[in-house]
């Protein structure tokens, strides 16, 4: 969205780790989830969550992730 606004391509960096196998990961994702990872025989499952912040039962949008 923010990328959209500024009418600029963004992405992110995430080092992370398989939460199958442990090993380690390196995603760059874009404003589109376009997505490269580190090692690329990795296949992780690039989503966004559904979530209404206007009608949220949790205290903050991070308590609904």
């Amino acid at each position: 969205m923010q990328g959209r606004l500024r009418k600029k391509p963004l992405s992110i960096e995430v080092n992370t780790e398989c939460a199958h196998c442990g090993r380690s990961m390196d995603l760059e994702i874009d404003q589109d989830l376009n997505y490269r990872v580190e090692p690329e025989k990795c296949r992780p499952i690039v989503f966004v969550p559904d979530v209404n912040p206007f009608k949220l039962a949790e205290p903050s949008i991070i308590d609904s992730f």
